[in-house]
């Protein structure tokens, strides 16, 4: 009985071993974004968002993993409510470049994060009852969830150390929304 065990322990560690053998996981680069995001999802209207990125290396030759800290928020007044929606999220993505001659560098990937999304709503009308008061009522919520990040763009040198990137980005997860950025990244290594 403990020899199959040991066996596929063995196996385990020695594919473990080969595949992180031509990993290169550090701080390579760090840039921002700025995109428009399109909530799928209720009556939130699109709007403009930002994030932070960190390059940390890569997991195989073909595999990189991107660090990502991304923040939409936006807020609207209808009929003596004004309402407010945000989104704070933070996910590790891993990408598949493809393979192409010329300048652009085009991938695709996927990953695992955490959304913190808040919703508030607030009465501005005039309550009767009040004579004329107003009537201040909040409601809020905030909710943390799995997020399933993938995504699709593609890389192209400005400088020696400087990269452009155009990226779509679907976030299944809390608010789910699809994101349109551009950006550039500042290579440290």
């Amino acid at each position: 009985m403990k020899k199959p065990l040991i066996l596929v322990a063995a196996l385990f560690f020695a594919l473990t071993t080969l595949s992180f053998a031509q990993a290169d996981i550090a701080l390579k680069g760090v840039g921002g974004r700025l995109g428009f995001v399109m909530p799928t999802e209720g009556n939130i209207d699109n709007t403009l968002g930002f994030g932070l990125q960190a390059n940390l290396g890569s997991i195989t030759p073909k595999i990189l993993l991107d660090a990502y800290v991304d923040y939409w928020a936006k807020g609207y007044t209808a009929v003596n409510y004004k309402w407010t929606w945000s989104t704070f999220g933070i996910a590790a993505i891993a990408k598949y470049k493809i393979d192409m001659e010329g300048s652009i560098h085009p991938y695709v990937g996927g990953g695992l994060g955490f959304n913190i999304s808040k919703s508030s709503g607030k009465y501005t009308g005039p309550n009767s009852s009040l004579f004329g008061q107003y009537l201040d009522s909040d409601v809020s919520s905030s909710t943390t969830d799995v997020a399933i990040h993938l995504v699709g763009g593609a890389t192209m040198a400005l400088t020696p150390k400087m990269d452009g990137l155009a990226e779509v980005k679907y976030t299944l997860g809390g608010i789910d929304n699809l994101g349109i950025f551009v950006g550039v990244n500042y290579k440290l290594q």
